[in-house]
C-alpha cells in the first residue's frame, strides 16, 4: 500500500514531455531531469543516477532512471490508468518481457519476470497499473535497485 501511496504522490510532481527514451539507450539531450530526492525516493548517492519523468495525456507517469556517468537508461517505472507502450519503453528487451509474461506464475494481475538481462515487476487492474523494469547489468555499481521502488 505504501508503494501505491508513493506512486500516487509522484503523479503530482513536476512533469516534462512524454517518454522518449528506451531501456538500455541514452536519454535524449535536453530532457528535463529531476533529482531523485525530489521524487521522495529513498536517498541514494546523487552521482549514481538521474531521473527523467513525464506524464502523457492519459495521466500515465513514466520515470526513466539513467546512469549519471553516461546517461544510459537502466530502469523504467510506470504508473497510471493503462500500461504504457511496452515495446517503445523496453526496446531491445521487449522479447524478454513477452517471455516473462508467457511463463508468469505470480498471478492474474501481477508479473514478476526475471530473465537473464531483464527484470520486470508489474501489477494492476483497470485504471490502476504500475511497474518497474530494469537491466541488472546496467544498474550503477553501489545502487540498491530497491531504492527505485
Amino acid at each position: 500500500m505504501a508503494r501505491r501511496t508513493l506512486m500516487f504522490g509522484l503523479s503530482f510532481s513536476l512533469f516534462s514531455s512524454p517518454v522518449s527514451a528506451t531501456l538500455g539507450q541514452p536519454l535524449p539531450a535536453g530532457r528535463e531531469l529531476v533529482a531523485p530526492q525530489a521524487l521522495a525516493l529513498k536517498a541514494a548517492p546523487p552521482a549514481l543516477y538521474s531521473v527523467a519523468q513525464s506524464r502523457d495525456e492519459t495521466g500515465r507517469v513514466i520515470r526513466e532512471f539513467a546512469r549519471q556517468a553516461d546517461g544510459v537508461v537502466f530502469a523504467v517505472a510506470w504508473q497510471g490508468p493503462a500500461l504504457p507502450d511496452m515495446r517503445q519503453l523496453l526496446g531491445d528487451y521487449f522479447s524478454s518481457y513477452v517471455s516473462s509474461q508467457q511463463s508468469n506464475r505470480a498471478g492474474l494481475n501481477r508479473l514478476e519476470g526475471r530473465r537473464p538481462g531483464l527484470t520486470v515487476i508489474s501489477a494492476g487492474r483497470a485504471r490502476a497499473f504500475f511497474g518497474l523494469a530494469y537491466v541488472p547489468a546496467l544498474v550503477p555499481a553501489g545502487l540498491d535497485i530497491d531504492q527505485l521502488k
